[in-house]
């Protein structure tokens, strides 16, 4: 007889095993069963590095992924205070900030926590920059022009551009090409936008018949408006006018209304041979030319002559080089700074340790700005190509006759990768007219790099004032060349490098430049600042005379009265100087490090 087996339990006991063993397992995947009981909750951020950013006024959404997050609690923490209890944080914030959030979730299983960096940023619309003529811009008529404005944040979503004239919308392109027959003014707005906003920058092309000629002579610094010079019996004077939009141009001087006959070139030079005062004059005439848009046939029955302007300068001569000159001082360090106009630079307008201040926004606080640190041996920027300070002691300092006369500190140095100089060219002037002001002759010292190739006597360089805070300053120079001291916020976060005691829209820079002698490794991309020979400030020469004479700090170069010259190299004997200005002699970029730009720390008569 057949054995039955008949179950100890009944049904309900049954189909309880049975729900136990379901929920104790979980599904079996390449048969491993696996427990999923006690487990703590995992978070992924949806940001890889955990830093999410948004901008003022706008709302940002951080929405992790959790596991195993069945009857979770979620928290964020921000500042000690819990700002969400969700699995979503949304927030927004109406001011720039840098916060830290911690995302907190909670299960029976265990905890986890993530913290996440939330960075507020400023809105950035575009910011449109065109630099204009300081006299306004005058194009010629049927002659097209180019118009490529400096636009930044052009690169955030959203942006588009619009060029409108006469109500209309000529362009949407970022350059736009200007051409008209008719003679006038035609004001043109540029409107550029993002996500973030709109800017619009309106201005004015004049179309003229002929270009706006001009001619002047110059001042002898860039906060001075006379043009009157100075000199001595016998001593020859260099003359050269600046000339602006003169085509093919010849010279014709006179002095006292009489022409002097071989006197043909730009510069003439002039050698009174009597005490007194002369009016010297050059007469510039504009020759059209030969091409389509400058040709002498205005129509068939109507041509256009050439083009004379006429420029006067008052030439006052005196009797002896050394009427003026001012002993019995006794302090050797330079005690007035005369003038301070940097090029744009990363040390300029810098709040920090260059020790600016807002309020320093004229000639006369920048002046006294860079008194006060010489004083204190602190260094003094001046900028990119052609920045420069001008400076003077309570005494006459004489010519020792070939030693070295007197001494400027740097804070060049060198090393096996190059090192650091910022060459900055000196130049002396002695107080002829006798009235305590440096607004005699410039006389430039000569240098390792003087008459070599790559060397410009007769430079100059215009920058132009960035359209808004923490730009490119942008340059264009008698080269033809443009360029940009460029804006290291990394570095020097001052809103900008233009000096802000400049209220005109561009500047102009006058002197001597230097061939860039910067060098990059193709390796490391470390840039080096190499030295000249001998013959300027801030730089590592043959004429490096050690630290302060004085305190023993710092490098200086000393300096002959002796290399004295005339603006075409010959050498000039004076007695003594009265005045010393030193400018930065190179217009170089050197990579992450900005721009090449002379450091001056104090200036020393070595006679006394």
């Amino acid at each position: 007889m057949e054995k039955k087996h008949t179950c100890r339990f009944g049904l309900t006991d049954c189909l309880l095993i049975l729900f136990l063993l379901l929920i104790t397992t979980s599904c079996n995947k390449d048969d491993v069963i696996e427990d999923l009981t006690g487990k703590a909750p995992v978070i992924t951020l949806d940001s890889e590095d955990g830093i999410y950013t948004v901008k003022i006024g706008r709302e940002l959404t951080i929405y992790p992924d959790v596991e195993y997050a069945d009857d979770a609690i979620y928290t964020w923490i921000a500042g000690g205070k819990i700002i969400g209890r969700s699995p979503r944080l949304t927030v927004s914030y109406d001011e720039p900030q840098e916060l830290y959030v911690i995302f907190r979730v909670e299960t029976l299983g265990g905890t986890a926590q993530e913290e996440i960096k939330i960075e507020v940023l400023e809105k950035t619309p575009p910011v449109i920059s065109l630099a204009l003529p300081s006299q306004g811009l005058k194009v010629l008529s049927n002659t097209e022009y180019i118009f490529t404005p400096d636009i930044q944040h052009a690169g955030e979503p959203g942006f588009k551009i619009e060029w409108i004239r006469d109500a209309k919308v000529v362009s949407e392109e970022r350059t736009y090409t200007f051409s008209e027959a008719n003679l006038g003014v035609y004001p043109i707005t540029i409107k550029a936008s993002n996500e973030d906003g709109e800017t619009t920058k309106e201005f004015e092309v004049e179309v003229v018949e002929t270009r706006p000629y001009k001619v002047s002579f110059p001042t002898p610094s860039y906060f001075q408006s006379i043009t009157d010079r100075n000199t001595i019996v016998d001593r020859t004077i260099y003359l050269t006018p600046i000339l602006e939009y003169i085509d093919n141009p010849t010279f014709t001087w006179s002095v006292n209304g009489n022409v002097i006959p071989d006197a043909t070139q730009r510069t003439y030079k002039f050698t009174p041979t009597q005490v007194g005062e002369y009016t010297v004059t050059v007469a510039v005439t504009a020759n059209p030319g030969t091409s389509s848009q400058q040709s002498r046939a205005l129509t068939r029955n109507v041509t256009r002559g050439e083009t004379e302007l006429m420029a006067s300068v008052i030439v006052h001569c005196y009797e002896k080089e050394d009427a003026h000159i001012r002993n019995g001082g006794t302090i050797i360090y330079s005690n007035k700074v005369y003038e301070f106009l940097p090029a744009p630079g990363q040390y300029v307008n810098e709040l920090g340790t260059a020790g600016f201040s807002p309020d320093i926004n004229t000639e006369q606080k920048a002046s006294e700005y860079a008194y006060k640190r010489l004083n204190g041996r602190q260094y003094v920027s001046l900028g990119g190509w052609g920045g420069y300070v001008i400076v003077g002691f309570d005494h006459s300092i004489r010519n020792s006759g070939g030693n070295y006369d007197f001494a400027i500190q740097g804070n060049a140095f060198n090393s096996s990768n190059g090192g650091s100089n910022e060459p900055g060219i000196v130049y002396v002037m002695q107080d002829t007219n006798g009235n305590g002001l440096p607004d005699d002759e410039w006389y430039e010292l000569r240098g390792s790099q003087t008459g070599k190739e790559g060397t410009i006597q007769d430079y100059w360089c215009t920058y132009y004032r960035p359209a808004g805070p923490k730009m490119d300053v942008t340059w264009v120079d008698s080269e033809g060349k443009t360029g940009k001291i460029a804006y290291l916020g990394q570095f020097h976060s001052q809103d900008y490098y233009y000096p802000l005691w400049v209220h005109t829209d561009s500047y102009t820079l006058y002197g001597t430049r230097l061939p860039a002698n910067n060098t990059v490794d193709p390796v490391t991309g470390y840039w080096a600042n190499n030295a000249f020979p001998w013959g300027y400030a801030d730089n590592i020469g043959s004429d490096c005379l050690g630290g302060d004479a004085v305190t023993g700090s710092g490098q200086m170069n000393g300096f002959k009265i002796s290399n004295a010259m005339y603006p075409d190299g010959t050498p000039i004997t004076l007695s003594h100087i009265d005045f010393i200005k030193v400018q930065t002699g190179v217009n170089a970029q050197s990579g992450a490090i900005g721009e090449n730009s002379c450091e001056v720390f104090s200036f020393q008569d070595l006679n006394k």
